[in-house]
């Protein structure tokens, strides 16, 4: 992994870990099951959730603090593709999580 592929993996991982949702507000809204996957090896990514059909999604935006993501965790989640969003990760939709909670 060269530098400039680590500053964006740190940058996207401290974004997950400092904006995401807890779940803790509507919940019960939260209808999307995905896993939480480690996609480092590609350009610009880290973690991303992957969809039951094999989408994925990177998250870039979090409606509410607290939640922080880490590789294998079953999610449930609400999200809204960001099509006016630039990132350097070269795969996967960017998205905003409007929910999220961990599924045990």
């Amino acid at each position: 992994m060269n530098l400039k592929q680590q500053v964006m993996a740190f940058m996207v991982t401290g974004m997950a870990l400092v904006s995401c949702g807890n779940g803790a507000s509507d919940a019960a809204s939260c209808k999307t099951a995905g896993v939480v996957k480690d996609m480092s090896t590609l350009d610009g990514c880290g973690l991303m959730i992957e969809l039951k059909d094999g989408t994925q999604l990177n998250p870039v935006e979090f409606a509410t603090p607290g939640f922080a993501l880490k590789a294998g965790q079953q999610v449930k989640f609400d999200y809204t593709e960001l099509t006016d969003h630039m990132t350097a990760c070269m795969g996967g939709k960017t998205v905003r999580i409007e929910c999220i909670q961990e599924v045990k």
